[in-house]
């Protein structure tokens, strides 16, 4: 694995909504929190976890997280500057005080990919349309694909995303 590629929705907003509720109440911080509310806190954990100096990138797009997370894999890939990527979408529990404002609320996930270069797999930005089933993109996307589907659509938030296998 040569890069590491986390991406998440919401991030630490667990620990974020704790810190803002210390500070309303005049309480005192906990370091640990501080330290762990930033959006690259699993990139972080991951290379001192793993003990490797892996090259990490954390990218938050909203509900197009995990999308813009496998753009940038392939970007990567194609340009030869690695060849092997490690993806990982995730995101943990929405604090009640925020659902009202987000129409996809999801329990807790993770996916972690490994992705190789290949050709087989191709993906356009198509119009959007109603999801049946609001899931985050990362499980509609493993759904699909772990049900042998071979042409697939990926809800987005402005257009949605058509995966079609090649071989």
């Amino acid at each position: 694995m040569d890069l590491a590629i986390f991406t998440s929705r919401h991030g630490e907003l667990e620990r974020t909504h704790k810190i803002l509720q210390h500070l309303h109440q005049q309480q005192p911080l906990s370091p640990t929190d501080f330290a762990m509310s930033v959006h690259n806190t699993a990139a972080g954990w991951l290379t001192i976890i793993a003990k490797n100096t892996l090259p990490t990138t954390s990218l938050a797009a909203g509900e197009d997280s995990f999308q813009q997370g496998m753009i940038e894999a392939q970007g990567v890939l194609a340009s030869g500057a690695a060849t092997r990527v490690l993806l990982v979408d995730f995101d943990g529990a929405l604090p009640e005080v925020y659902q009202p404002f987000v129409a996809l609320t999801a329990r807790p996930y993770a996916l972690a990919l490994l992705l190789a270069a290949g050709e087989s797999w191709q993906c356009a930005a198509v119009a959007r349309r109603p999801a049946a089933e609001p899931l985050p993109q990362s499980l509609s996307f493993l759904r699909n694909w772990l049900s042998g589907q071979r042409d697939f659509i990926v809800p987005g938030p402005r257009h949605d995303w058509r995966w079609t296998h090649h071989g």
